[in-house]
């Protein structure tokens, strides 16, 4: 049984392209790198957002860090030789995860944060109540496939709630096909035994 797909948290068309300005290339090349970069940007704006989710980054940060990582794009374009482009942009991608984690961590570590009960918070919030339990369905899938490794987790949220293709999955990750199937298996098996969890978890404390 496929986990129900949860709904995109589209926002519409994606950012209006603005993060190139002052940084291409000399004014003799600008036209043709400006317009290969231009070009990735619209191809895979929307599978690099969708990525993002997979590793674990909050729906809400996912255009902002896409922002991030086109920048990287930008600059590295042409160093890269032209081969995986899906795997060359996931490898990114996870980089970015990374550093954004890294970065959350340590403002954690070195920031007060004030005592505030967030959830009672988000509860107060005002807003469609479609779109509230949107997000709270997100943030529970979340937490619940916080506890796989990065491999299951990312092949699996691909796969089930994105809709790529186990081929798909092979390119961008850059590993066998069969590799694919032997972590979604695993994955499917963790995902079901974490949810059991959960649900006794959330008996036991009614």
């Amino acid at each position: 049984m496929r986990p129900q797909r949860l709904p995109s948290d589209s926002r519409g068309d994606r950012p209006r392209l603005t993060i190139v300005a002052g940084q291409g290339p000399t004014p003799s090349r600008s036209d043709e790198a400006g317009g290969r970069f231009r070009d990735i940007y619209e191809r895979w704006f929307g599978d690099v957002v969708k990525w993002l989710y997979a590793l674990g980054m909050p729906s809400s940060e996912t255009e902002d860090l896409a922002q991030e990582i086109f920048l990287v794009v930008r600059r590295k374009l042409d160093r890269f030789d032209g081969g995986n482009l899906a795997g060359w942009l996931y490898r990114i991608a996870q980089l970015t995860a990374r550093d954004h984690r890294r970065r959350a961590w340590f403002k954690n570590l070195t920031l007060r944060r004030r005592n505030i009960d967030r959830a009672r918070v988000e509860l107060n919030t005002p807003g469609p109540e479609a779109r509230y339990e949107d997000q709270q369905n997100r943030r529970r899938f979340q937490v619940l496939v916080a506890g796989m490794s990065e491999k299951l987790r990312t092949t699996f949220v691909l796969f089930e709630i994105e809709g790529y293709s186990g081929d798909e999955i092979a390119r961008i990750q850059d590993v066998p096909l069969g590799t694919v199937w032997t972590r979604l298996h695993l994955a499917r098996k963790e995902f079901w035994r974490l949810l059991k969890k959960q649900r006794d978890d959330e008996e036991r404390t009614r």
